[in-house]
């Protein structure tokens, strides 16, 4: 598993302190964008010009509120990898108890014409060290 520390800024809570719910996918996104920085490939896939990652599907559970200044811990695993797809896991956790998960799928196109295409093996050998088990 890829974890990144996370503590919750006034901004990103509602009028009751309480997370507002896109911000949680925001989170989510910094922890994917650490994961690809510490992939160290050639190609940087949020500025290539050959290869779009978009994300296709998403879905979260909150389990516990999440408030102004909690520290998190979010964790990202790799749930599924296929031909041009792959599946990330994450799991947010304040003080060792679960208070929301997520998952996105993410496809792989080229820029030039957005058609799916293989995953670079690059990228696949990088992911495959997370596959959770």
């Amino acid at each position: 598993m890829f974890t990144i520390q996370y503590k919750v800024n006034f901004h990103q809570t509602d009028r009751g302190g309480i997370l507002f719910y896109a911000e949680l996918f925001k989170i989510a996104h910094i922890a994917y964008e650490r994961l690809f920085d510490s992939f160290n490939l050639e190609e940087n896939y949020f500025e290539s010009s050959n290869y779009a990652i978009p994300i296709i599907h998403t879905d979260a559970d909150f389990i516990s509120p999440i408030e102004f200044r909690d520290e998190l811990e979010c964790s990202i695993s790799i749930e599924n990898i296929k031909t041009t797809s792959f599946e990330l896991f994450y799991v947010f956790k304040r003080n060792n108890e679960l208070v929301a998960k997520m998952k996105t799928i993410h496809v792989v196109v080229r820029k030039d014409n957005f058609e799916k295409t293989e995953i670079p093996e690059t990228l696949r050998f990088k992911l495959k060290k997370y596959l959770r088990k």
